[in-house]
């Protein structure tokens, strides 16, 4: 529906967009996009480098403050030319081409004063391949995107929003809707494509997401380099992986899956002997009741985090590690996170295309750093990593990172989940290698 400077192919790569090249000068400080001509919005209004330079700012400085101007700490001012739009940085990027990627151009009515917040009843007119036929969403809970132009011929696209997962598979079985991504349990998922081999073709592609298990280093105990690892010890990650998971997602050795130029996958073997003897050497040896440790293990009522949570909880206990398992609605579980009032919890970053992801969540001080990790050797490399533009020179720095925080452990990877696209055999046209790493929806748009 929205367009922007740059736009991430399946294979996470920067393409451009309202942008037709660009050109980096100044050491990476200094960004020109050169602007194609003729550029329009849905309601005819012509995109300018102007306009696209006020839209930038208003990402930048304008009030609220955008939730993605922390993704761009060194972006210091946007200037027009006659077809260029040039960002300043205080240092290199070499990110940017990717990140801006995330600031679509839409107006809220006023084409002079672009990306601006919208009000509960403004306008939201937008620039892609697609444009809402509504954006109200109820009472149907669906969405109907109409294609434009620029389509080429594609046809319209209606998504469904369905809860519960029963639903969305019958759904599915009964016609009512042509294809689902990414969006019901795995064992439908393998029971529909199996049952009904016959009806729907399923395809499959390795993706980035990543699962994780956070520690709360302000927790006296948990601060315990031992006691993290003796955790990490004591969860068969691979047995999840085989029996739960039934394939559909891989073991994790980094945030960065290994399809990324940038991971390191770092070894956290099974081990729970080795996990017993750490916690000896801690100095939590078992009660009477063969207890160690208690901790609090904050989840979502989803039945997958429910069911990954019992099975850590009876791994853990084998090590004599009591997880109590405290299940909170999901918005009470993420305004506990963003304030740290946590234990232990797992999560998923969802679509994770480069190293930026270890600065956002390991640097001291950073927002999504929910943790409380603060390490000066490793705020001293990522800084290092996240002003080299050249990736021969910037890898070595996320080496020593990823070996890092493999040693010191304030996060677990746990595993990298695949995509997986079942629709009806009628449809065609789209290949397994065109599902996007990410699992963003716009290979959808592709079939036929």
């Amino acid at each position: 529906m929205f367009r922007a400077l740059s736009r991430i192919d399946a294979d996470l790569v920067p393409q451009p967009d309202l942008a037709q090249d660009w050109q980096i000068t100044e050491a990476g400080r200094t960004w020109t996009f050169r602007i194609r001509e003729n550029l329009q919005d849905h309601q005819g209004q012509l995109i300018t480098p102007g306009r696209i330079a006020a839209c930038l700012e208003n990402y930048r400085t304008g009030k609220p403050i955008s939730p993605l101007r922390g993704t761009f700490p060194h972006w210091i001012g946007t200037s027009a030319a006659a077809s260029t739009v040039t960002l300043k940085l205080s240092r290199p990027d070499p990110y940017l081409a990717r990140n801006v990627s995330l600031l679509r151009y839409f107006t809220t009515g006023n084409p002079d004063q672009p990306c601006e917040e919208p009000g509960p009843r403004s306008p939201v007119i937008a620039s892609g391949l697609y444009r809402a036929a509504s954006w109200d969403l109820a009472p149907q809970g669906r969405f109907l995107l109409l294609p434009t132009a620029l389509a080429g011929g594609r046809r319209a696209v209606e998504f469904s929003f369905v809860l519960d997962d029963n639903s969305k598979a019958l759904k599915l079985i009964r016609g009512e809707v042509d294809a689902v991504q990414n969006a019901i349990s795995l064992t439908k998922t393998r029971w529909i494509s199996d049952a009904y081999a016959d009806r729907f073709s399923r395809l499959e592609r390795e993706g980035v997401s990543v699962s994780y298990l956070a520690f709360n280093l302000r927790h006296p105990i948990l601060g315990q380099k031992d006691v993290r690892h003796a955790i990490a010890l004591a969860i068969d990650r691979e047995r999840i992986i085989r029996h739960k998971h039934i394939g559909f997602t891989s073991l994790a050795g980094s945030l960065l899956s290994p399809l990324l130029p940038e991971s390191r996958q770092v070894s956290f073997a099974y081990d729970p002997a080795k996990a017993e003897a750490l916690l000896d050497r801690a100095g939590f040896p078992r009660d009477k009741s063969g207890v160690r440790l208690s901790f609090h293990f904050k989840s979502t009522p989803v039945r997958d985090g429910i069911e990954t949570a019992l099975l850590f909880q009876e791994m853990l206990r084998k090590i004599g590690v009591k997880l109590v398992i405290d299940v909170v609605e999901p918005a009470v579980f993420f305004a506990s996170i963003r304030k740290g009032n946590f234990q232990l919890y797992a999560s998923r970053w969802l679509g994770v295309a480069d190293g930026s992801i270890l600065y956002n969540t390991l640097h001291t001080g950073q927002p999504q750093n929910r943790i409380g990790y603060s390490n000066p050797r490793m705020d001293q490399l990522l800084e290092a990593a996240a002003g080299e533009p050249r990736l021969e020179r910037r890898l070595p720095l996320l080496v020593q990172v990823q070996d890092l925080m493999g040693e010191e452990l304030p996060y677990l990877p746990l595993w990298y989940w695949g995509n997986v696209l079942i629709y009806r055999k009628e449809l065609g046209g789209l290949e397994a290698r065109e599902l996007s790493l990410s699992g963003a929806l716009e290979p959808l748009t592709r079939l036929r």
